[in-house]
């Protein structure tokens, strides 16, 4: 597993401005994600707006120009802004998925990076298990729960909104502040959620590429 990234200020706020300028005037296609079976069953979850795969490298070359001084050679296999309106609760990246439709998996999955638009009161948390599929579910049906799992208090505080029987499965590794700029990444295998910000938010915005091992 790759080691999980929270860099404060990795974008500079001009060139974070020009490449959401790059991601509006490139995006072709937006999805709205409904969740079909999880804890938000039926409701309005995230809107995507995808970048089309030739246009990647160049909407997003000043992200990937300093990437590239932090990581080893890779790939952009897809980028996005994401607006999310309600909190992600356990998966992974390992696939990536476009309106609940996995594209065929090319090459190493490696790393997802988030770097939000703005600060936010909301944290994306990474988990030390992983496995090489998304769904959480599989992995309860494959794995016996843990003697120590994650504690009440920290369940409580990233992780109210998911399943509760998920707490038994699970250890913390990190929990990253959305704040403006920052960049965030973590192995696509690693189980991962938002924290419950829509407590406190209505809507929290940020880029998100999905990268493979070139």
């Amino acid at each position: 597993m790759h080691k999980t990234l929270d860099i404060p200020e990795f974008i500079p706020h001009n060139e974070l401005n020009e490449t959401e300028r790059r991601v509006l005037s490139a995006t072709n296609e937006t999805t709205e994600f409904v969740d079909h079976w999880g804890v938000w069953k039926g409701k309005h979850v995230t809107s995507q707006h995808w970048v089309p795969r030739e246009k990647l490298d160049t909407v997003f070359e000043l992200v990937k120009n300093r990437l590239e001084w932090i990581l080893d050679p890779f790939v952009i296999e897809k980028g996005q802004i994401l607006e999310s309106h309600l909190a992600y609760d356990l998966h992974t990246d390992y696939y990536v998925k476009v309106d609940h439709v996995a594209e065929e998996l090319e090459g190493v999955p490696y790393y997802t990076l988030i770097v939000p638009l703005a600060d936010y009161n909301s944290h994306t948390v990474v988990f030390e298990q992983n496995a090489n599929y998304n769904d959480f579910y599989l992995y309860k049906e494959r794995n016996e729960p843990l003697e120590q799992h994650i504690s009440d208090e920290d369940w409580q505080k990233y992780a109210s909104h998911c399943w509760a029987d998920d707490q038994q499965y699970v250890t913390l590794e990190a929990a990253c502040k959305w704040t403006m700029g920052k960049l965030i990444g973590f192995d696509r295998g690693k189980f991962h959620c938002s924290d419950n910000f829509t407590e406190s938010l209505q809507m929290k915005r940020a880029f998100i590429l999905w990268l493979r091992e070139q």
